[in-house]
Formats: C-alpha cells, structure tokens, sequence
C-alpha cells in the first residue's frame, strides 16, 4: 500500500458480516499493516468476540496481518476514516422478525422481506433514518470525500438514501448476480465466466441480465432447448445454491418467471419472487411453486449457527481455517488506492447507465473502478416486459424513502398501495399505522 487507510465497519460486532469482509482485506496482499480496520458496535460483547477472533489469525499469520482496532464509540470509529462500510441489521434480529410478524397479522406474507411488502416496507422506513443519521457523521468525522461501501439490505433504498439527503458517495455491494449466474454455467456448457458476457440492468434483488452469451452463442437458449423451463412448470428443476447469509436457494420460479417475460431475473427464487404476488401472495400460490421459506425460522436459525461457531471457537480455542468471503468491497478499494483496475456488478447512482429509470436513481450494473472512481458500464436497454417489474420497484423504494425521512404516513399507505404483495387497499392504512408504532423506536433522537 501507499498510504495508512482506514475503513470503519458499522456493524463490527456481526458474527456473519465480520470474518468474512477482515478475510478478504487479510488474503489481499495488496494490503498491510498500514490498513486500519475499525471494528464498531454497539453490542460490546459481540465486538469483543469478533475483535478475539479475528486477532487470532492477525497473530498467526503476521505476514499477512492488518490492523485491527475496535471501539464502541461510533465518532471515534469515524474519525479520519477514508472508508464506511456498513453492515447493520438496525434493531436488530428482534426488529426484523417482527416485519414478518406485522405483516402475517394483516394477512400479508414476505419470503425475504428486505424491499417489497409490508416486511420491506417496515425495514426500509426503519433504516433509512439511521443511514442518514449516519452520512451525516461521515462528513463532520471522516477524511474529506470519504465513501460509504453499504452491504446492508434494502441495498438500494440504503445507497440511495445517504446521497439523496447527504450527498455522501456511496456504493452498494451484493454478490448475487454472479453467484446466481454461476449456478447455472454447467447448464449451458461453460466452465467459467471467461467464457461468459451478459449485460445486468436493475435495481438491487430486482434486476434482469440479458445478452448472455457462451462463446456467441445464446446460454438462453441452449438451456430452454434442453427442456429446462418445461422442468420449472412440472416442478421437476433441482437446481440450488447455498448462500452462506440467505441459505438455500431455488431456480424454478426465475425459469418461470423468464419464461412469461422473456428475459431471466437475476436472483434465484427466494429474492426475485418477491416481486410477483402470483407466486407468494397466498398459501396456495407457495404450495404451487414450492415456495416453503420461513424467514422467521429459518432466518433465526442461520443466525443462531454462525453465532455459535464463533463463540464455540473461542471457548475451546479451536480455530478454524479463515476462509476467504466472495465480498468484492477490498477489490474497489484497492483500485482507488492505485493498486489493479476492478470491474465487478456493483449499485450505483445512475449517471444514464440505465436508460429506462431515473437519474441519480441507484441502479445495478457492471461498473469500473480505478484510482480516478467510479465507470458505470451502459447496460443493454431493458426490455418492456421487465421495465414494467422494475420501474415500479424503484419508484416505490423512493416512495419508502421519502416516507421514512418526512415520517410520512400518507406517502407510506401511497407506496404500499402498489406493491406486489399487498393487493388490497382495505387493510393498508392499519398496516402502516402497525408499522410507524413499531418503528418510531428506532429513529434518531429529536427526528419527530
């Protein structure tokens, strides 16, 4: 490295989030002891875990070693850091169970529950505030220009919001286009992305590819000719992929769904069938396509593993192996330091990389990083049959927005009216009621 970096991590304390963005600073040779990671939280016990745990591995292998800093004090955190990255459940677990909670009294049902519905409805207008409060802070503590690398769901609505109020910069990190994609190059023939070009346009869990290609050919269709969709409709695909946050995930309703529309989702069937009531809006509709997710269990239970791994390792002082995560935040601040030119999907602000939505809008695409920032790629225009998905979505996360900063009812019950999952106005105004009570708990001191 050149310089002495800092990066604060909001969110410090996470059992999930912590190893997993230290591994790749620390498998990085690009980095030394002269990067600062800034562990912060207000959990102190889980800050001094993971603050323990991820010693351990500085000490073991020191010629790999960074430094390693925690503090409870978020204004310390942030003082001279270069860099933010946030990963933050605000409220935490408790909060997010009980979107599910409100929503499932009113008769609702999200699968995942970070954008749509009343579940990401409750979450979104709960965690914009906190990221404002936040961005705030950055321009009175950080280094002038400082980033915000955000890996928090609603992605969007939470890389949209700190430059829409603050005007901080800020990127948003998800894996899961490529993860998704990858799954699915055995089945038409590729043994690598090298292999591979597509085109992303979208917003964050709501975004199609198109144009993908293997070795000029169309991986489209070399899948449907070998009856993979007909396999989605009987129920017969077996496809899954095992996401170490989100857990097992499922193709047959993405087959589907890039079936009725022509072009292919970019998420597997737990995120993308958030957006389609025909798929999750009743019970019949998830016994039909096998859509048997419990967010409330399920969710509790991945977090109740991953924490018990950590503590376990530290009581018996058995380590495991660090493994390295397939987060991509090191990789962008390596190339704005100097170090290699980085393309990767990443949400942005939308400079007209995505014709089809509004600019300044945050968007998912490919982008280029180098030492000179940020080089939205021009997606492929996106076509009618997935403008009419997104197009709504992005619109109505600005409404949740906006919503959450003016704790606005009206604009919330105006949101929620539209939403896929909802479809039926009776009940709206005593969900929103339901989820304002929750969540005025949350906000900063002072804001109403």
């Amino acid at each position: 490295m050149h310089r002495k970096i800092k990066i604060a991590l909001i969110g410090g304390g996470s059992y999930a989030w912590s190893p997993v963005l230290f591994s790749t600073f620390f498998y990085n040779d690009f980095y030394d002891r002269d990067l600062e990671l800034c562990l912060y939280d207000i959990n102190e016990k889980s800050l001094n875990d993971l603050y323990e745990y991820l010693s351990y591995y500085n000490e073991k292998y020191p010629e790999k070693a960074i430094t390693l800093t925690k503090t409870t004090c978020e204004d310390k955190a942030l003082e001279g850091a270069d860099y933010v990255a946030i990963a933050i459940s605000h409220g935490g677990t408790d909060a997010e169970m009980e979107d599910h909670r409100i929503a499932r009294k009113h008769g609702f049902y999200n699968v995942k529950g970070s954008e749509s519905g009343i579940a990401g409805a409750s979450r979104t207008i709960r965690s914009v505030p906190e990221f404002v409060r936040i961005a705030g802070k950055m321009k009175k503590l950080c280094k002038p220009g400082a980033t915000l690398m955000n890996v928090t769901n609603p992605l969007t609505a939470l890389t949209r919001c700190v430059q829409k109020y603050e005007d901080v910069h800020a990127i948003g990190f998800c894996h899961g286009i490529l993860n998704h994609l990858e799954i699915l190059l055995p089945y038409f023939g590729a043994n690598s992305f090298d292999e591979v070009s597509f085109s992303v346009s979208g917003v964050d869990h709501c975004s199609f590819m198109t144009d993908i290609k293997f070795k000029d050919q169309d991986a489209l269709k070399i899948m449907r000719d070998k009856g993979m969709i007909e396999a989605a409709w009987a129920g017969k695909t077996n496809i899954t992929f095992d996401d170490p946050f989100a857990g097992r995930e499922n193709q047959r309703i993405r087959f589907i769904v890039w079936d009725m529309l022509g072009c292919m989702p970019g998420l597997s069937d737990e995120h993308c069938a958030e957006f389609y009531y025909q798929t999750t809006g009743t019970q019949a509709n998830r016994d039909k396509f096998g859509m048997h997710y419990d967010r409330i269990v399920e969710r509790t239970e991945t977090i109740k593993n991953t924490n018990e791994k950590i503590i376990n390792a530290l009581k018996t002082k058995q380590f495991p192996d660090l493994r390295k995560g397939d987060e991509i935040i090191h990789r962008v601040i390596e190339a704005f330091e100097g170090g290699r030119k980085y393309k990767d999907v990443c949400n942005y602000r939308n400079l007209g990389q995505v014709r089809e939505l509004p600019l300044d809008y945050v968007v998912e695409t490919w982008n280029t990083f180098d030492a000179t920032g940020v080089h939205p790629v021009i997606a492929s225009p996106l076509p009618k049959a997935a403008q009419q998905i997104v197009t709504p979505t992005a619109l109505r996360e600005e409404l949740f927005i906006e919503a959450a900063m003016e704790w606005d009812s009206a604009k919330l019950v105006a949101a929620l009216c539209n939403d896929p999952l909802i479809q039926d106005f009776t009940r709206i105004r005593d969900v929103v009621k339901d989820l304002m009570d929750y969540n005025a708990q949350f906000l900063p001191k002072g804001m109403i």
